[in-house]
């Protein structure tokens, strides 16, 4: 896998993520309208989400791949240029920025007023994870894994949930000491989703695994014909998830028996989102697809002019995503028709985030489950 597909998890991500949709409780601004995306032209965008139309940009040394992530009234996100960067969320004007000293595409994750954000690669090969004060930017702990890793963690129950080069990795949210590690069959791009006690990831070795939140030890596996690094994502007892094999798969979460597949013309790197019923995903096939969650039957279709490796996020009306031809797609939720399309300077690997009117966002994050 290239370097640059690498970069679509955000995750990818997970978008962050990285993989699936969650509305935080997070205390925003309210009466603005907005989403947020990153831009291979080294820009983070701030976009009016009704229009279309520009509200500010800020731009980094490098590009910016990574998924932001919104909190306290600021906007946290990672760049090639070894940085991660803290914004206000109203201007653009940056608080604060943190040398990382790899290049970040994975998105940060806040909680509980720590900003969790790495896993890139370093000149020895190595990839970090920092935990960083929220307000200062100060480094509270850092852990090092072996190997390139472009995975977004998740926060759940005072545990961090990683991928690492071969590993699933869970540290203690407050020390960043290890607590288990799980052994994959070979490099971990996906971001894990956390539901019920377990936590699911996939691998470049083909598989979705299924391990306990606590303990690291493997329930299920789930072998697809491709690389998995797609993060999944779970609504409903059932998770979604896409692969190198074209494929969108639904499992049951419980015993990672197949519910249904859904066959794209093209790699799914995109990470799937679920609305009210409905699964979204891109595809490396030019095509965003809204499909019947319990069926997998299309609903409709979208196509954009390069492929997708972003993952969607959906508002009440309309569905986002970004494609490598450059643009950030608004689409109605209900027939895929477009509304606005906004044009950056270099391709969107990044996944988009909503702050609405009422301070509620939408993201990448921990549950598929669109609240």
């Amino acid at each position: 896998m290239n370097w640059f597909m690498k970069n679509s998890i955000l995750s990818l991500l997970g978008l962050v993520l990285l993989a699936s949709c969650s509305k935080t409780k997070d205390p925003m601004p309210k009466g603005i309208d907005a989403i947020f995306v990153g831009s291979s032209d080294n820009k983070l965008y701030a976009i009016n989400s009704k229009t279309g139309m520009k509200l500010w940009d800020f731009t980094a040394a490098d590009a910016v791949h990574s998924t932001p992530v919104l909190g306290n009234g600021l906007v946290f996100v990672g760049s090639s240029d070894e940085k991660v960067y803290t914004l206000d969320i109203q201007t653009g004007a940056k608080a604060w920025e943190f040398a990382a000293g790899m290049r970040i595409s994975s998105a940060p994750f806040f909680a509980d007023g720590t900003v969790y954000a790495g896993m890139g690669n370093t000149a020895n090969f190595t990839s970090k994870l920092y935990a960083l004060n929220s307000v200062t930017g100060a480094k509270k702990w850092e852990f090092t894994a072996e190997g390139l890793s472009v995975s977004s963690c998740t926060v759940v129950n005072g545990k961090v949930y990683v991928g690492g080069y071969t590993n699933i990795y869970a540290l203690d949210a407050k020390t960043g000491e290890k607590v288990w590690e799980f052994a994959t069959g070979t490099g971990v791009d996906s971001s894990p989703a956390v539901a019920d006690g377990m936590v699911y990831m996939g691998s470049n070795d083909y598989n979705l695994y299924a391990v306990d939140a606590l303990t690291g030890v493997k329930k299920w596996q789930f072998s697809t014909g491709g690389e998995v690094t797609s993060s999944p994502t779970v609504a409903d007892g059932t998770v979604f998830v896409g692969s190198f094999d074209r494929k969108v798969y639904a499992l049951d979460a419980k015993t990672g028996t197949k519910k249904w597949e859904f066959r794209t013309d093209g790699p799914v790197l995109s990470s799937p989102v679920v609305s009210n019923g409905v699964v979204y995903t891109g595809s490396n096939d030019y095509k965003l697809y809204a499909l019947d969650a319990k069926t997998g039957a299309k609903k409709w279709e979208f196509w954009t002019g390069n492929r997708i490796q972003s993952s969607p996020v959906a508002s009440d009306s309309l569905v986002y995503i970004g494609s490598l031809d450059r643009k950030l797609y608004a689409v109605d939720i209900q027939t895929g028709s477009k509304k606005w399309e906004f044009q950056t300077g270099g391709s969107i690997y990044s996944s988009p985030v909503i702050l609405n009117a009422k301070g509620g966002t939408y993201s990448a994050s921990v549950s598929g489950l669109q609240q």
